[in-house]
């Protein structure tokens, strides 16, 4: 009987932690901020390291930046710079600088299907002072009137419906929601 026992504890140790992931050999990301100037794009991350003080956890953040040519180029740079494995499951916010509607296309290609369920939000302000606003990271979130999924976004384009994307920016040192943004028939 111990024998069985003893079997059973060393094939549940074995396979048991197979999805098990140290923290500290990932890099949760949780907002991405993209803005395109005339020839290149820009990729900022935010990425939030959970440490224990005193019997509670703090967020501290950490800002990686990348240019290139296109938004492919730059993910490649960032996932190149970030030393740990990059984990978008928490993925929260979307910030774009601009209104261009390749823009949009563009992101089918950075995400996997299954990371598509983050908000899009458009600003005027620079994005990285955007998502560096708060030392909260869904912060973010809680301004906007209601949010619009980039999940919505896709079913928008292929329903061939219109979409309205909120504008976040900062006056007057607040971060405010003040808003929307028709993107038009983003099939057209």
């Amino acid at each position: 009987m111990k024998k069985v026992i003893y079997i059973i504890i060393f094939l549940c140790l074995i396979f048991g932690t197979n999805n098990y992931q140290e923290l500290n050999s990932i890099s949760i990301i949780t907002n991405i901020g993209i803005e395109k100037n005339k020839s290149n794009y820009k990729l900022i991350y935010q990425e939030v390291i959970p440490v224990r003080e005193d019997n509670t956890i703090n967020n501290k953040y950490k800002y990686y930046e990348s240019l290139g040519e296109s938004l492919e180029e730059c993910q490649k740079k960032l996932n190149e710079k970030i030393v740990k494995k990059v984990y978008l499951d928490h993925l929260e916010n979307i910030v774009i600088n601009t209104d261009s509607k390749e823009l949009f296309y563009n992101l089918d290609h950075l995400f996997d299907e299954e990371f598509d369920n983050f908000n899009i939000y458009l600003s005027d302000n620079k994005v990285k002072d955007i998502i560096s606003y708060s030392n909260n990271y869904k912060y973010i979130n809680s301004i906007a009137d209601r949010k619009i999924t980039y999940k919505k976004i896709k079913i928008n384009r292929n329903e061939k419906r219109k979409s309205l994307i909120p504008i976040i920016g900062i006056k007057d040192k607040n971060l405010i929601f003040y808003k929307y943004k028709n993107l038009g028939d983003i099939n057209d």
